[in-house]
């Protein structure tokens, strides 16, 4: 009995650590030293060509819609992306940064603020997000994901759907915490790619199937968003 407890005090505290991490994924991409990583997984990279208008203070303003916060209000990736600029400029790597800045709008929505020069970086760095490939994502996936391949590719290139193949006794061990990592989170950073590639916000769109990879049966399909929101 007193092992079991144990066991259980492990589980708990691993899937608080996975909602934290979560939080964290789905929080204001860290405009400050948030790069991709080479992709060593044999998904290819992005080739959407799409390129904003710049507008007359030589900056991209991309509005990203409410369904696609990330469990936050806009103020908060706001308060949490000054707060981020300004421990990178005490560290000096503000330079890094891939947007000039996350402002809330009063609608609810959000919108980036970016040169011609910075808006590549963050569209590629939310395609890797989208298919588990970087930094913030490959620690706490790698036990249980063995592979996350973009779907439905349209002729402009972009993903409309997403096929993540799982470990399935990992995943169901804590099925309500591995299953947000693996299907909310990459939606929304999918999602967030699309707008940035140019789909209207009110049209942006995911369906995420989750797959057992050792017999290939489907274990659940999502669509995003959540209509009815």
């Amino acid at each position: 009995r007193f092992a079991g407890m144990v066991k259980q005090k492990r589980r708990l505290q691993k899937g608080a650590a996975l909602v934290l991490s979560l939080l964290l994924l789905l929080g204001s991409l860290a405009g400050c030293g948030g790069k991709p990583q080479e992709d060593a997984s044999g998904v290819d990279g992005p080739t959407n060509t799409y390129t904003p208008p710049v507008n007359e203070d030589g900056q991209i303003v991309i509005t990203m819609p409410k369904t696609l916060l990330g469990g936050k209000t806009a103020e908060e990736l706001e308060a949490e992306d000054k707060e981020q600029r300004q421990t990178a400029a005490q560290d000096g790597t503000l330079e890094q940064a891939v947007y000039d800045a996350l402002l809330a709008n009063e609608d609810g929505t959000f919108s980036y603020y970016l040169t011609k020069e910075q808006y590549p970086k963050l569209k590629a760095a939310y395609y890797w997000l989208g298919c588990l490939r970087d930094a913030y994502t490959t620690e706490i996936s790698q036990e249980f994901v063995t592979e996350a391949d973009y779907t439905d590719i349209d002729k402009n290139g972009i993903p409309w759907g997403l096929t993540v193949s799982v470990d399935a006794e990992t995943y169901y061990s804590m099925e309500m915490w591995y299953s947000a990592l693996v299907t909310v989170a990459p939606a929304v950073m999918l999602g967030r790619y699309q707008v940035l590639c140019g789909v209207p916000g009110d049209e942006w769109a995911v369906h995420v199937t989750v797959k057992d990879a050792d017999s290939g049966e489907v274990i659940s399909e999502h669509d995003f968003p959540t209509r009815g929101e």
